[in-house]
C-alpha cells in the first residue's frame, strides 16, 4: 500500500504559471493613415484565454482605423482606455491626447504594455501628451476605479474599448465600470467608443441591453460598419 502512494506522488506533476505564458514578442510595424507605430506583440494565442491582450486584436485596427480618419476627436483630450492589452489603440491617442490612461487586469499584459509605453514615451511624436500611463483595472473593482480616478479627479474625455466583449460574464461588469467613468463628468460631457466586432448574435443584443440596463444610451456610428479579421465589426458611441 505504501508503494502504491508513493507511484501515486510520483504521478502527480505540477506546473509553474510560466508554462503557460508565451512572452515571445516581436516588434512589429502597424500603419494607420498617415500614423506608424512599432510596438511589441505576440503574432499568434496564447495557451491561457486569460492572456488574450498580449495580441492585436481586429477591433483595435478598426478602432484606430476610425480614430485617425477622427483625429479631432482626440485633440487635447484626457482618455482611458479599458482592455488595453500591448496598447496600440492608447498609444496612437497619445500623439494627439493630453493624457491616456491604458488598463488591463492581467499582470502579464500588463508587463507588456508598459514595456510599449517605456517604448513610445522618448518619441518626438509623443511630445504632445503629458501623460502615458498603465493602470491595473478588473472591471467591476470600485476601489480600483476609485484609485484611478484619485489621480484624476476631472475624469476623462473619452472612454475607449476594442474588442473587449467576448465573455459573457465580463460585459455587465465593463459596463457598470464605463457607466461610472462616465458620471464623474456628467450626462453627454463623457463618451465611450466601442470598437465591437461581432461573433456571437447573443453578445450582439447583450452588449446593446447592457449599455441600456446601465442607464446608457447606445448609438452605431454611421458608415463604421466593415468586414475586420473575416468578421463583422462597428463603432459604437455610449453617453448617459
Amino acid at each position: 500500500m505504501a508503494g502504491d502512494r508513493e507511484g501515486d506522488e510520483e504521478d502527480v506533476v505540477c506546473l509553474d504559471g510560466s508554462f503557460f505564458t508565451n512572452d515571445d514578442y516581436q516588434l512589429t510595424k502597424f500603419t494607420f493613415g498617415s500614423q506608424v507605430l512599432e510596438l511589441y506583440c505576440l503574432q499568434s494565442a496564447s495557451t491561457d484565454f486569460d492572456l488574450t491582450g498580449q495580441l492585436v486584436w481586429p477591433g483595435a485596427m478598426l478602432l484606430n482605423e476610425y480614430l485617425s480618419e477622427n483625429v479631432d476627436l482626440l485633440r487635447g483630450c484626457s482618455v482611458i482606455e479599458l482592455g488595453s492589452g500591448v496598447g496600440i489603440t492608447g498609444i496612437l491617442c497619445s500623439r494627439f491626447c493630453r493624457e491616456v490612461v491604458l488598463t488591463d487586469h492581467n499582470d502579464e499584459v500588463l508587463k507588456i504594455l508598459q514595456k510599449n509605453i517605456d517604448l513610445h514615451s522618448s518619441s518626438e511624436s509623443y511630445s504632445n501628451c503629458t501623460g502615458l500611463v498603465a493602470e491595473k483595472l478588473d472591471w467591476g473593482n470600485a476601489d480600483q476605479i476609485k484609485q484611478i480616478l484619485g489621480s484624476h479627479s476631472g475624469g476623462f474625455d473619452l472612454v475607449l474599448g476594442a474588442d473587449i466583449c467576448f465573455q459573457q460574464g465580463s460585459v455587465p461588469l465593463l459596463f457598470e465600470t464605463v457607466r461610472l467613468l462616465l458620471q464623474i463628468r456628467g450626462k453627454g460631457r463623457c463618451k465611450f467608443i466601442l470598437a465591437y466586432v461581432s461573433r456571437a448574435k447573443m453578445m450582439d443584443s447583450m452588449v446593446i441591453n447592457e449599455a441600456t440596463r446601465h442607464g446608457m444610451k447606445i448609438a452605431e456610428v454611421p458608415g463604421t460598419r466593415s468586414v475586420v479579421g473575416n468578421l463583422e465589426g462597428t463603432i459604437y458611441e455610449v453617453i448617459l
